[in-house]
């Protein structure tokens, strides 16, 4: 059983605690953080810590995938199951390759889509 860090319990509470919306914000801002850790393992050499940060980014994004509501979303769920299913894709690859391009471009896509959330939230 894995060890779960003051830090991660209080950042599983802060994610379960919030509004859906706020859970999604939360979720990629995580994302984000976890494939910057990516990088930095990569550049030092720690191959287990580099597997380990994509892998978690994966389940994060399997989860948004999981939860997106395709009937009551229509066609912007539409686009975002198929974003999700190419970044977990891309980043399957990037981890078997060790590829940072890879890893920057479903960064990118993390990142833009946390500005579009951001900016929902900023008009609710």
């Amino acid at each position: 059983m894995a060890i779960v860090s003051p830090y991660e319990q209080y950042e599983m509470t802060k994610v379960l605690s919030s509004s859906p919306l706020e859970r999604v914000i939360l979720l990629y801002r995580r994302s984000i953080a976890l494939l910057d850790r990516s990088i930095d393992a990569l550049d030092s050499d720690d191959l287990i810590a580099f597997s380990e940060n994509i892998s978690k980014t994966c389940k994060i994004i399997e989860y948004l995938l999981s939860v997106l509501d395709i009937e009551r979303g229509g066609i912007v769920a539409e686009n975002l199951a198929k974003l999700y299913d190419y970044s977990l894709f891309t980043l399957t690859t990037s981890n078997i390759n060790r590829d940072r391009e890879g890893i920057l471009a479903v960064k990118n896509i993390l990142t833009g889509l946390l500005e579009a959330w951001e900016e929902i939230k900023k008009d609710e």
